[in-house]
């Protein structure tokens, strides 16, 4: 648990190397954790993750001392302390596994809460009030390149509330999104649904609402007649509190965005695929890339992971990278369908090298090897009514 704190507290700080590569504070500070679960806690041995991350890592590793003529050695060894975690699993019963789930949806009931008050804040005396980090910290101690305070809508002198530690807003509604998705999936307790979702409304982000609305169809099939009542009623409570924001009025703007370059959403959904297309273009694309960190930077730039890993490895590579972190990703946890949002949620709304995206991956799935896969409602049905659900966790849990 110490690392779902940490990778929300300490999301902004980090150290920015002589050659552009950020090493987040999350980096160490997970290695730490690991280390510690290591030497308390027996880690299963996963043959075929050790052989995927080896074959992945020798091929990324190969393509830059062979092809690249320029590349960042930060770059490369953030990669590998972004991904080595991936590795290791360990043992873990449903009931701790659940605890970890509730923690992270309960971390995020709090940062709802600043959200409102930050909002409160703005419509009083004003966002200029809020607490800033970037104010209160050195700069040599902030990630850069993320938008932290933005505008709700150019023009207008309200700010969309970033929780105060998150790297930017979008990032906050990511994981608010997370927070609803893993509400409905294991726990349907629809009250928190609808706060939560509420809340993700009231960041004014998009990334997190397309999130929910993209997982739809994983998050709402064999779902129940009770289950989809109590769904429906959440989303329609979500929706009213939307209508009451202004939400539809203050963003629908913003859906011709995608096709304006420049843009956020154009950056985001549009321009990754247009730079991912470049390497087909010549053979050498196919087995090397341009080196890596030297993807184009700055502005409004967001670069998936597939198209970094591409563009500055090459196509072969990235696809044997990227199978090595699916694979991972479907062999943890105890829910396929959560794996797969988790998969959606890295690949078109997260980045390679930005510590929280496969951190959270790690932290949320891969690091757990759950003793039986029965199905996940029933399971947290139990464990809500468990008197082993008010005491603390064994294992991992009370990391």
């Amino acid at each position: 648990m110490a690392l779902l704190i940490g990778i929300t507290f300490f999301q902004k700080i980090g150290l920015v190397t002589g050659d552009g590569a950020i090493f987040p504070l999350i980096v160490p500070l997970s290695f730490i954790v690991i280390g510690v679960g290591l030497v308390y806690a027996r880690p299963l041995i996963r043959v075929g993750r050790i052989v995927a991350c080896a074959v992945a890592m020798t091929a990324i590793l190969l393509s830059t001392g062979l092809f690249a003529r320029t590349y960042s050695q930060g770059s490369v060894l953030l990669l590998v302390a972004l991904y080595l975690p991936f590795v290791f699993a360990f043992r873990t019963e449903q009931k701790t596994y659940l605890k970890c789930l509730r923690f992270f949806s309960t971390l995020m009931l709090f940062f709802a809460g600043v959200v409102w008050a930050q909002h409160a804040i703005q419509f009083t005396v004003g966002w200029r009030w809020w607490p800033n980090l970037d104010l209160l910290l050195p700069k040599s101690l902030l990630i850069p390149q993320f938008n932290y305070i933005q505008p709700i809508r150019y023009g207008l002198d309200y700010m969309k509330p970033s929780g105060i530690f998150f790297l930017e807003v979008s990032t906050l509604s990511q994981f608010i999104a997370l927070a609803v998705i893993i509400e409905i999936v294991f726990f349907q307790r629809w009250a928190r649904v609808a706060f939560l979702g509420a809340t993700l409304f009231a960041t004014f982000a998009g990334t997190g609402t397309l999130l929910v609305v993209v997982a739809m169809p994983l998050l709402f099939v064999r779902m129940s007649t009770r289950t989809f009542i109590g769904a429906l009623a959440a989303i329609l409570a979500t929706l009213f509190i939307a209508v009451q924001l202004h939400w539809f009025e203050l963003t629908m703007n913003r859906v011709d965005e995608f096709g304006r370059t420049g843009t956020s959403a154009n950056s985001r959904f549009i321009d990754p695929i247009y730079r991912l297309a470049k390497p087909l273009v010549s053979d050498a694309g196919l087995y090397s890339g341009i080196g890596a960190g030297q993807i184009e930077s700055g502005g409004n730039t967001f670069w998936w992971p597939i198209t970094k890993l591409s563009v500055e490895y090459g196509l072969i590579e990235a696809v044997i990278f990227y199978a090595f972190v699916i694979f991972c990703l479907l062999e943890g946890g105890m829910s396929r369908r959560f794996a797969f949002v988790l998969i959606i949620w890295y690949s078109f709304e997260g980045t390679l090298l930005t510590a929280y995206n496969p951190l959270t991956c790690v932290l949320l799935v891969t690091m757990f090897h759950v003793t039986s896969r029965k199905s996940a409602s029933r399971s947290a049905d139990r464990g809500r009514r468990s008197d082993a659900d008010r005491t603390l966790g064994s294992g991992l849990a009370s990391m």
